[in-house]
């Protein structure tokens, strides 16, 4: 008991900031589409060629830029076009109109109030330091996690007088062990993805290499020799970049959901890669729910909520202790036969 009051108290206010950036994240992409609605007002869902994206794009690049990266994911989203300027590797985000090419909109990746809770919830605005932080209070909040549930189980349960109301502390400590018990399968699961992430060699906030400034084959090209070897719905696209001279194809529905074509042979040779180590892409999965079901965000959400309010309702039963101790001193000394 003593270890888990401790360990919540040395990490509380970081695990409520944690809790409460990821999941204002897992409801991002509605939050986005409330508060830029113009992102998505889209003509039709149909997309067309690849190539027609990247040509649109081109036809906005700002004297710097490279395109990095295309997006086509499916339903009401558009069409995204990640550019880079090379001058201080700050990224620019066009939304096109999947059936038209239309450019719906722009902003900066990391811009706006989504992009500073994302800092904080990768690494408390610290960079690289940040992101050992984050991991040593997700190694704290697995701990805690484990012996809140080992004192649950081995607790023996506090006998309240009949005419002695429940003190807030006792409400409070009494929420946190409910909640705490109902949350800990997926609290335990989402902390674990996310302390190995943040241990990882490729954290999600590293920046990649450059892109290319002239890829040597054309997109048109390149998907056409990538889908020889997927039947699956093509969900992005990756630019080849000063490190790594190959495209990267992703791919959904179909094995295998990366092909690479090296974009330095004039044959535009294509075979299957992974773009991380699978493992990884599977942690990365399923704690940012990149090609997740819809399903996965509103239970990461509530799994955040959960986790947010375990954390409250012990900090707030940890400051109640004194409070309750002498108020069941007092009822010990009243009654009867004391």
């Amino acid at each position: 008991m003593r270890v888990h009051r401790w360990l919540g108290l040395a990490i509380g206010l970081f695990a409520i900031a944690l809790a409460l950036s990821g999941t204002i994240l897992a409801c991002a992409p509605l939050i986005e589409r409330i508060a830029s609605p113009a992102r998505y007002r889209i003509s039709g869902e149909p997309r067309i060629a690849p190539s027609a994206y990247a040509e649109a794009a081109h036809r906005r690049l700002r004297p710097g830029e490279r395109i990095a990266a295309l997006s086509l994911e499916q339903g009401s989203s558009p069409v995204i076009v990640t550019l880079e300027r090379s001058s201080d590797r700050a990224r620019r985000l066009l939304f096109l109109d999947p059936a038209t090419a239309t450019v719906l909109a722009s902003g900066w990746q990391d811009g706006g109030v989504m992009g500073v809770i994302r800092r904080l919830h990768d690494g408390l605005f610290l960079s690289d330091a940040g992101r050992w932080i984050v991991g040593g209070v997700g190694l704290a909040v697995l701990l805690a996690s484990l012996t809140g549930l080992w004192t649950q189980a081995t607790r023996k349960a506090y006998k309240r007088g009949k005419n002695r109301r429940m003190h807030k502390g006792e409400r409070a400590a009494a929420w946190h062990r409910r909640v705490g018990l109902w949350s800990a399968v997926p609290v335990l699961v989402m902390t674990a993805s996310g302390v190995a992430l943040a241990f990882s060699n490729s954290p999600p906030n590293a920046p990649p290499a450059p892109p290319v400034a002239r890829p040597a084959l054309s997109v048109e090209r390149v998907v056409t020799s990538g889908r020889a070897w997927s039947r699956g719905t093509l969900t992005a696209i990756d630019w080849p970049t000063e490190r790594s001279p190959d495209w990267t194809l992703h791919f959904t529905g179909s094995d295998p959901a990366i092909v690479k074509v090296a974009d330095d042979s004039a044959s535009a040779i294509a075979a299957p890669g992974h773009a991380v180590p699978v493992m990884l892409s599977w942690v990365r999965r399923l704690h940012d729910g990149q090609a997740m079901p819809w399903l996965w965000r509103p239970i990461a959400a509530l799994t955040g909520l959960l986790a947010l309010w375990t954390a409250v309702t012990g900090l707030i039963g940890w400051a109640a202790r004194p409070k309750l101790r002498r108020a069941r001193r007092g009822a010990g000394r009243s009654r009867p036969g004391r």
